[in-house]
Parts: C-alpha cells; structure tokens; sequence
C-alpha cells in the first residue's frame, strides 16, 4: 500500500506520519485528507499542477483535501513532519494552499506529534491534540511571516536555484550562475523570470531573508551577525532588504529572542 491509500484507509479524521528521510514520489498523487507537511530540516520543492514552491527548514504547507501534488527532494536529507487531517465541514479557509513560516509554538505542536507517527489505532488523546492543531491553524498562518518563493521548471535552473542554497553565505556572480545553467547571463535572466515570476536577484534575497529567519528564530545571534552569516556585507544592507521584502525590521519579528 502507498503513502496516498494509507492515509485514506486510515479511519481517523486525523493521522501523523513522521520520517527522518523522507522517500519522495516522483509523480502527483492527491488524498482525501487535507495535509499539513511541516520541513524539520533540509528543505525540499513542493509541485502543484499549477506552480512549484520552495519549502526550506521550519516552513510548512497546507495542502487542502484532493488537490493533487508532489515533492521533491532539494537536499540530501529531509526530515518532514506530516499530519493529515479529514476537514468535511470545516470553514472555506481549508480550502486553500499556504505556505508558512512555522512559530515556535506550532513546531513544538507538530514535533511533540512524533509519539504517534503511523500510528492506526483510535486514541481519543491524540485526536483532542490534532484537533487542537488544526483548529489554531488559521491563526498560525494569518500571524506568520509571508514569504513564498516560487521555483523554475527547467532542469538547469534547478541546479542554479541548488547552487544559491549552497553559497548564499558569499557573494553570488550572476556570471557563474549563468555558467551552471549553461546559458548566458541574458538568456538566463530572462528564463528565471518567465519561469518564477521574479528576478534572479530577488530570488537570491528571498533565500537569504529565508535563512535569517530561521537564524532569528533560534536566537543564538545578534543581527549583525546574521547579517554576515547570510551573505550581507553589513547590518544596514540586510536590514533594509529585510525591511523590503517583509515591510519591518528583521528585530521586529523576534524582539524577545535576538540580543
């Protein structure tokens, strides 16, 4: 039996699934219940039949019940969090695709969740728990920081989009991108954005504003400190992308944590 037809016979309106190395399937496949898959670490792409989407580390998405989709694998190692839930007669709000960045609160939610990954008996404690979850969704979504980036379709700029997650940490040169794309910094340009809707270069801020936030919320440095970490060259320069892209300052979002 597959992943989709285990968590359909599944009869409980909610059933967690945990692993360490997730096994993507490389076609679209859809379920009954919606799905709430949360990166613990690595990072992956989720595909709709529309749109591709960067998923990185403590993101998650919201995926509503029959929409068909897929994942694939982004780094070496994924470790995902999946909780499926039944949600007939829930409010129209399920029925729409989010991707988020997961506060603390919910990623210690979903983590303690692990105690009954594949779990197919019916335990009343568990289904409070899920239900709690799913009915605190709509304001971790509406409370989360609103960064969603959009992935090509192309093969050569998914080894370009690679390359970014690997060095974002350093300058970048367009010129070497082009080059792993084996294309011209032109043709290159102007295929990313047919294919995302960004810029390259915007690209390239997003996964660094990405990393940062994860680098925030951990609250083991100071800004500045971030700022070098993720590729800036001072604190003023990531502030003022943060500022952007997310409409405030990067210690606006975890006041209490950084230093």
């Amino acid at each position: 039996m597959n992943g989709p037809e285990l968590v359909d016979q599944v009869k409980k309106n909610g059933f967690v699934w945990h692993a360490e190395n997730w096994k993507h399937n490389n076609e679209f496949h859809h379920h009954h219940k919606a799905q709430l898959v949360f990166v613990d670490s690595g990072y992956q792409y989720l595909h709709t039949t529309v749109n591709q989407f960067l998923l990185p580390q403590h993101h998650a998405a919201w995926i509503p019940s029959n929409v068909p989709h897929k994942t694939t694998a982004a780094s070496e190692s994924v470790s995902l969090r999946t909780l499926y839930f039944n949600t007939d007669g829930m409010p129209p709000f399920y029925d729409d695709l989010y991707l988020f960045s997961v506060p603390p609160v919910l990623r210690e939610m979903i983590m303690y969740t692990e105690k009954w990954s594949l779990n197919m008996e019916y335990r009343q404690s568990e289904q409070t728990f899920l239900l709690a979850i799913l009915e605190e969704l709509p304001s971790f979504i509406q409370e989360s920081i609103p960064l969603i980036t959009p992935v090509p379709k192309s093969a050569n700029l998914i080894a370009v989009t690679a390359f970014i997650h690997q060095a974002y940490g350093a300058p970048i040169s367009i010129d070497d991108l082009a080059t792993k794309g084996f294309v011209s910094v032109r043709t290159l340009e102007r295929q990313f954005k047919k294919e995302t809707g960004i810029s390259l270069a915007k690209y390239i801020q997003m996964v660094r504003i990405i990393k940062s936030l994860e680098l925030l919320s951990e609250g083991e440095l100071n800004i500045s400190e971030i700022a070098f970490r993720v590729g800036y060259s001072s604190a003023q320069s990531y502030s003022n992308v943060f500022m952007k892209l997310l409409g405030k300052r990067p210690s606006a979002y975890f006041e209490p944590l950084v230093k």
